[in-house]
């Protein structure tokens, strides 16, 4: 069937750079698909890619225009008469035929094993029937059963993933090429710390994610840390909003005001809306007795205007050449996720840090398998497995490919918006590299790149 966008499009334009034969446009209202170039991505992908990158799921096949994978593959070979299709073509038809297959070639199992054990739990309950009076033997019995639990043996006997390396990496343990690296820049340095410090209760204004690379900059968490700074910006606005106040009720009423009983008002005012900032951005917090490291230390009202002017001081003095991406919240419907975790799904959240003799690079794998809404969901986990992963450090860039690897998700994954399979992210480095390092844990890839000595350049 011919896929076909629908009129809830909201014209984001990510399905048009997606499709391999140029078949997408931008129409008068939508973007549209023109049927005699859509292959449904036969020969390209095992899925579609235009469904697989809209986050509004408005890219859907068209029941009125049923086509078969053979004339698909055909407009495929005459549009694309340069590119060599050979027998094992991708195509999301025989993906659909090999998951049928399996699943018909697992239901006709149960029905053989059910009789078989009909007979066979008999003879168990009269054993145990016949064995009731020996609990009452010696309690060393008793331990036995529990000693032969052969399903902690199967688990324990699954063999764990083996590290992964790369062309490129550098010998050693992650932890060992850390330690050899010595961290520079202004923020690192006493003076730099210490001004720092001081001006924790302007600086805890700030929204959390530049908060939290304040601090890894830092690298002191005397000098600086997410919570302190945080804490001692609220005590700062009790006072300085009042401050604020009082001046406010001077400007519109007179200096005299500020000898009368009338700016016990504007004060209480201040102190009032100081208290509410504070318990609404510790809210996690204090309503819900989260500790401190899983906190979302948010912004004061004044925090994200400081941070737009900050961030250029900030960016070239703690060395920070890419941050976090701040999603756009767009169009919302009943099972999306999160925006940051469908950045996350196309390998966009990572920071790159600057170390003066290395870069360090940090990105976050997805966490949390779609809410899509499909009878199939229920028999998945919540938390995404961990993703295969590649690296490669070419021609002064570094490339990250990730693709999931759990065959229940993959299978869902191409037929699902803003849910690819696999993605590749790119990131251009300024200055070249001699080799790197990597470690994966707990959905979080963290990469050092040694720079090359500059005499040697």
């Amino acid at each position: 069937m011919a896929t076909m966008i629908t009129s809830e499009c909201i014209n984001c334009g990510a399905c048009e750079p997606e499709c391999p034969n140029n078949a997408i446009s931008q129409g008068e209202e939508i973007y549209v698909i023109d049927p005699l170039l859509c292959t449904e991505c036969v020969g390209f992908h095992d899925y579609e890619a235009c469904a697989a990158v809209c986050p509004v799921d408005c890219c859907v096949t068209d029941p009125n225009n049923v086509e078969s994978e053979g004339v698909l593959i055909a407009r495929a070979k005459e549009i694309h008469q340069d590119v060599a299709f050979g027998e094992n073509f991708e195509s999301r038809f025989r993906k659909e035929a090999e998951a049928a297959a399996a699943g018909a070639t697992e239901q006709p199992a149960a029905p053989t094993a059910a009789p078989q054990k009909a007979p066979v739990k008999a003879p168990p309950a009269a054993a145990q029937t016949a064995s009731a009076p020996k609990p009452a033997a010696p309690p060393s019995v008793a331990p036995k059963p529990q000693a032969a639990q052969p399903q902690p043996a199967a688990q324990a006997a699954k063999p764990p993933k083996p590290e992964k390396h790369f062309p490129g990496e550098l010998p050693g343990s992650f932890n060992e090429v850390y330690s050899r690296i010595h961290k520079q820049g202004p923020l690192t340095r006493p003076f730099a710390r210490a001004a720092i410090f001081l001006l924790q209760p302007l600086l805890g204004a700030l929204p959390h994610p530049v908060k939290v690379e304040l601090e890894r900059a830092v690298e002191n968490s005397v000098a600086f840390s997410a919570a302190g700074a945080t804490a001692l910006n609220i005590l700062h606005n009790v006072v300085l909003y009042p401050a604020l106040l009082m001046c406010l009720g001077a400007a519109v009423k007179g200096i005299d005001i500020v000898f009368s009983q009338q700016i016990n008002g504007y004060i209480l005012l201040g102190v009032l809306l100081g208290v509410i900032e504070g318990a609404y951005r510790l809210r996690e917090g204090i309503f819900h007795a989260k500790p401190a490291d899983e906190l979302v230390f948010r912004a004061a009202v004044y925090g994200v205007p400081l941070a737009y002017l900050l961030r250029p001081i900030l960016n070239r003095h703690a060395g920070i050449v890419r941050s976090l991406p701040i999603p756009v919240d767009g169009f919302y419907e009943r099972g999306f996720v999160e925006k940051l975790e469908r950045e996350r799904r196309y390998g966009n959240v990572y920071t790159l840090q600057d170390w003066g003799s290395a870069y360090f690079l940090r990105m976050e794998f997805p966490t949390k398998v779609p809410d899509i809404g499909l009878p199939a969901r229920s028999a998945l986990p919540d938390e995404m497995p961990d993703y295969d992963y590649d690296l490669v450090l070419k021609d002064g860039h570094f490339v990250i490919k990730g693709r999931v690897t759990d065959e229940r998700i993959r299978k869902i994954s191409s037929s699902v918006g803003a849910f690819p399979p696999e993605f590749t992210t790119v990131i251009p480095l300024q200055e070249r590299i001699e080799g790197f390092s990597h470690r994966f844990a707990d959905k979080l890839l963290e990469i050092l790149l040694l720079k090359q000595p500059r005499s040697a350049v």
